[in-house]
This record gives C-alpha cells, sequence and structure tokens, in this order.
C-alpha cells in the first residue's frame, strides 16, 4: 500500500471510510484550525468546541467533498461557517473580552512590540509592552468580521489570497481589499502609539 501524502488524498480515503487518514488529517490541522477560531471567537472553551465541531462536520460531510476542492480551504470555510454562527448566536461583539491574546509572538504584534519598547526586563517597559498588547487587541476587535477573518487567515495562517477568496466566498479582489483596507485600519488605530 502507498503512502497518501496530499491532504486531498487522505480526504478521499477518509471518503472511502478509512480513520487513519482522518487521523491523520486531524493532526495536521488542529492546531491551525484552533487558532484560527480562537483568534475569531477570542474564547478559549468556545474554540476548542468549535474546533471539534469542525471535525465533526467534516466526518459527517466527507462523502460530499470534492476531490477538485482543496481539502485545506474546504476545512477552513468549515470552520470560518462556524466561527460566523456562533458570533452571530451570542451577540459576540459586545461580549469581547480584552484578557484574551488575539496575537500570537509573530509578525506585527513583534514589530509593534519592538517599536514601543525592547522587551527587557525594566517593569516600566513590561508595562507599556502590556498596554500596547491590550491596544492591539482593542483595534483588532474593532476590525469588521470580513477584515478581521483575512487579515488572520493571511498573516497568521499565510494562506493565500486565492485560497482565503475560495474560504470566504468573495472574489479575489475583494479578499486582498479586506486584507489591505483591514490592516490599514490597524496601523491607523496604532498610529498615534507606535513611534516612528
Amino acid at each position: 500500500m502507498r503512502m497518501l501524502h496530499s491532504d486531498e488524498e487522505l480526504m478521499l480515503s477518509c471518503r472511502d471510510g478509512d480513520e487513519g487518514a482522518f487521523e491523520t488529517l486531524y493532526r495536521r490541522y488542529e492546531k491551525s484550525v484552533f487558532s484560527f477560531i480562537y483568534r475569531m471567537v477570542l474564547n478559549a472553551a468556545d474554540a476548542e468546541d468549535l474546533c471539534q465541531e469542525t471535525f465533526f462536520k467534516v466526518i459527517r460531510a466527507k462523502k460530499k467533498y470534492r476531490a477538485t476542492a482543496k481539502f485545506k480551504t474546504w476545512l477552513f470555510h468549515i470552520a470560518l461557517n462556524l466561527c460566523r454562527d456562533r458570533i452571530r448566536r451570542m451577540k459576540f461583539r459586545s461580549h469581547l473580552s480584552l484578557n484574551s491574546p488575539v496575537f500570537s509572538q509573530d509578525s506585527e504584534e513583534i514589530q509593534l512590540r519592538q517599536s514601543v519598547c525592547d522587551s527587557s526586563s525594566d517593569p516600566t517597559k513590561r508595562v507599556q509592552t502590556d498596554e500596547m498588547k491590550t491596544l492591539v487587541r482593542q483595534a483588532f476587535t474593532k476590525l469588521p468580521e470580513q477584515q478581521r477573518t483575512v487579515v488572520i487567515l493571511r498573516q497568521y495562517h499565510a494562506l493565500k489570497f486565492s485560497e482565503i477568496a475560495e474560504i470566504m466566498n468573495c472574489p479575489l479582489g475583494t479578499a486582498k481589499s479586506l486584507n489591505h483596507r483591514g490592516r490599514e485600519k490597524l496601523m491607523k488605530a496604532l498610529s498615534k502609539y507606535v513611534e516612528q
């Protein structure tokens, strides 16, 4: 029996009843799906529930999977729809917790931190860093949902714009525009706090 490497091959095997193929896909994507969902809902318990629900939906919909569809975009599309449903049901925007870490320590957060202060053991600088993290979270939570989604998928999951457009069911140009506007709004909201 030959080794299955591509997500699509694994999903086709899963569709045909191979539980091991599903386990491989789950291990391959569980962390990134959880990370995406967490950045959308900002609640670890909800993110865990939605992550599990995403993979349950994959199992339930396995017979509907089309071999022409890229598995990763199909998976993230399912996760995004579940996030949108949860946000709508819970009136998410009015219950955002600013104590939740929206950004991991990469890309823009590091740049923003470094421009405000270096990460030394100086207590004053640590307070400044904590304040900046709060400001970043506040600015991020004020983005419209579509812009926030595109920024998360692009910046933190390194998806191509074509994949993002497929996940969000929108034209390629719209995905690029949403990313541009979202990043622009973030930088505008934070510009007065960032040393040039």
